[in-house]
């Protein structure tokens, strides 16, 4: 009778020791849906990309299928001309007008806030594979860790930044033939424009910078647009002028800008500008200075596809800054040249000034 009940009982302890396992083991999956590292949790297979911080980041090793997220608004550009716009799960958009032009499937991508201020809760519920941010963006890199979303940071304030971004997004997209030819396009132009950087005499090379969203603002000196106009032949005016942020805009006041009384003033062409190229001669200080005494005052296109931006559009703004300032070296009939080779390489299509909102 005790053998019995010495089994039975044993048997009761073994039903509820299964029960107990089958309930931790749902909560263990229940969790892996809105838990902190939901990629490990469905075992997806992985591969490791270095991003440029020099971050080892493993991302999933089905790389053609891999969906992405952003609140950096250079991303887009990246993802069309890797014709990869069906990738993005959710982006920010600096001008959208564009991408329905050309009808890229990225326009169909939702919103998760933007670089200040990234939704945690659109972001998780969006679950992209991989998050891109700019190297920067630190909080983000953290916000995504919380998130167990892998994140991969860019920056592409150099020509040889944007073809290394190219290089590491080929790879964690599964196009790396696309980025390549991408790549070699933007390297021969580069090449190209060097070499007529090379024809102007030093007397006759001219002062110049790049102003932001507010009059008292300018390109820092370790910015994109800075880099460029060195790169085309100009003195830039701004060195040792840095913002709080790195490369970023600096605010460095309208009367240093005086100060600085550039040869050429050109204005980027961001949705955010918060003046008129009218009021540069309205103001009677402003009408004083040299740029905008011999009207070389230029704002940059395009009005669509902006130019001035990080991305493989710094090309035509180098060959637009170039004509501005030394049209016999870059004429109207070259610009407009490589304005519609550029175009028809990207998206198969030329565009007019009208279309797009560029001129010269």
């Amino acid at each position: 009778m005790k053998s019995v009940f010495k089994k039975t009982v044993a048997l009761l302890l073994a039903l509820v020791l299964c029960v107990s396992l089958a309930a931790c083991s749902a909560r263990t999956i229940e969790s892996g849906k809105n838990g902190s590292s939901p990629k490990q949790k469905q075992n997806t297979e992985t591969i490791v990309v270095t991003d440029m911080l020099g971050r080892k980041v493993e991302v999933p090793k089905d790389t053609k299928s891999t969906t992405v997220a952003s609140t950096y608004g250079v991303v887009v550009p990246f993802l069309v001309t890797l014709e990869a716009g069906d990738r993005a799960k959710a982006v920010n958009f600096k001008n959208k007008k564009f991408y329905r032009l050309v009808n890229d499937p990225i326009i169909n991508a939702g919103t998760i806030g933007t670089r200040v201020s990234v939704d945690s809760e659109a972001l998780a519920k969006v679950d992209p594979d991989v998050y891109i941010c700019r190297t920067t963006d630190k909080a983000d890199i953290d916000l995504c860790a919380r998130l167990g979303i892998p994140s991969i940071a860019i920056t592409a304030e150099l020509p040889e930044e944007v073809f290394q971004a190219y290089e590491l997004l080929g790879k964690l997209l599964g196009c790396e033939e696309r980025a390549k030819e991408v790549t070699d396009y933007l390297k021969n132009e580069l090449k190209d424009i060097d070499a007529l950087a090379k024809t102007i005499p030093e007397e006759d090379k001219v002062t110049a910078l790049c102003m932001g969203s507010l009059l008292s603002r300018v390109a820092s000196e370790d910015m994109l647009q800075t880099m460029l106009l060195k790169r085309v032949g100009a003195i830039t005016v701004v060195d040792g002028i840095k913002s709080e942020q790195e490369r970023y805009w600096a605010d460095c006041g309208v009367e240093k800008i005086f100060e600085l009384n550039p040869d050429f003033i050109f204005v980027t062409s961001s949705a955010a500008l918060n003046f008129s190229m009218d009021d540069f001669y309205k103001d009677s200080a402003w009408a004083a200075m040299t740029a905008v005494k011999n009207k070389h005052v230029f704002k940059m296109p395009s009005k669509l596809d902006s130019w001035d931006m990080p991305g493989p559009g710094f090309i035509l703004a180098m060959y637009y800054m170039m004509h501005q300032m030394y049209p016999q070296v870059c004429t109207a009939e070259m610009l407009q040249n490589e304005i519609d080779d550029y175009y028809s390489f990207f998206f198969g299509r030329t565009f007019t000034g009208e279309e797009i909102g560029y001129e010269f």
